[in-house]
């Protein structure tokens, strides 16, 4: 049985979005069934930018129990945080030295940066070693399979380049892992179709927002500029409202029905984007729901926090005495 790892960074009071729940968590979920799969909530990378104390531990409490909500199993997952496997760190620490300053340059992340006119002199060394950290993250846990976003999928790649100096320095002690990515939901558009589905962009929609937070999302959603009249033809490809139900797999005749509809303008988009908000609603009822439960009962939640982490502490001691014992320092 293949074994799957992936974690998701706690950066916004929000929580889970559309493209979070399409690109990662439905993924993560049908691999439960597929693999021995390794999840975690990346409260770590958070410090890179999110600096309030309080809300680090609010966003990665509600991250966790929003990914049980959606169907993470404990029983059958190792389902952690970050945090809580001090293995992890201490792992980066090691592998610092696996990887050169010019490499690190190279990552979008800190490239990122200097193209939006930031100096280099003021950016956190937390964003600049952030792919280290995340090949600790990885290589710790020695799986083979890495599903990820397209955006991640460098840093993926450079915790194999690590993986390989070190193996090449020390020994076969790490697995080398491969990416999975699923190209029609590995890059969710944003509300306003320009970039990718984001939080900080504020292009988002909000799973578990209020029902007037989400109405707000759906009815900014970009539509087709050429059209100014709810009567006048309209390019189904130029309203991003299609792309979603698309991607929420809606009843295909109906959309369908919709589309040729809305290319002979026969109906308005504001008509679109309320039967989107009703079908969101409903989409994601359970979930709503399940959450709300689970809220109820904060004890059970840290119990399954520290059940993860005991059974992912155990696999990670094991790889690190071997590590610390390549290197020479056990």
């Amino acid at each position: 049985m293949k074994r799957i790892l992936s974690g998701i960074t706690p950066s916004s009071q929000k929580g889970l979005h559309l493209g979070n729940f399409l690109g990662a968590v439905k993924p993560h979920i049908e691999f439960q069934d597929k693999g021995e799969c390794f999840y975690f909530i990346a409260n770590l990378h958070a410090l890179n930018n999110v600096f309030d104390p309080a809300n680090v531990r609010r966003n990665t409490q509600n991250i966790f129990t929003e990914y049980l909500a959606f169907g993470i199993d404990p029983e059958k997952t190792t389902f952690y945080i970050q945090s809580d496997i001090p293995q992890i760190p201490y792992l980066q620490t090691i592998l610092n030295n696996t990887v050169t300053m010019a490499e690190l340059k190279r990552m979008h992340a800190y490239k990122d940066k200097l193209q939006n006119d930031v100096a280099q002199d003021t950016i956190n060394f937390g964003l600049f070693s952030y792919p280290v950290l995340m090949a600790a993250d990885i290589l710790l846990f020695k799986p083979d399979i890495i599903p990820v976003g397209e955006d991640q999928a460098q840093h993926v790649e450079i915790a194999r380049d690590i993986a390989k100096t070190f193996n090449a320095r020390y020994g076969e002690i790490f697995k080398i892992p491969d990416l999975y990515i699923k190209k029609e939901t590995a890059r969710v558009p944003g509300i306003y179709g320009d970039r990718k589905m984001s939080k900080s962009l504020g292009n988002d929609i909000p799973i578990f927002g209020t029902e007037e937070e989400v109405k707000k999302q759906i009815m900014a959603i970009k539509t087709d500029p050429a059209r100014i009249h709810p009567t006048d033809p309209g390019n189904p490809d130029k309203n991003i409202t299609f792309t979603y139900f698309d991607l929420l797999e809606y009843d295909k005749n109906k959309l369908e029905s919709m589309k040729e509809l809305y290319r002979k303008g026969k109906i308005g988009d504001v008509e679109i984007k309320t039967t989107f908000f009703r079908f969101f609603l409903e989409y994601f009822a359970d979930f709503r729901t399940k959450k709300t439960v689970l809220l109820k009962d904060k004890d059970q939640i840290h119990k399954l926090r520290l059940g993860g982490a005991q059974k992912a502490i155990k696999i990670a001691e094991k790889v690190l005495k071997d590590v610390a014992e390549a290197v020479g320092i056990l």
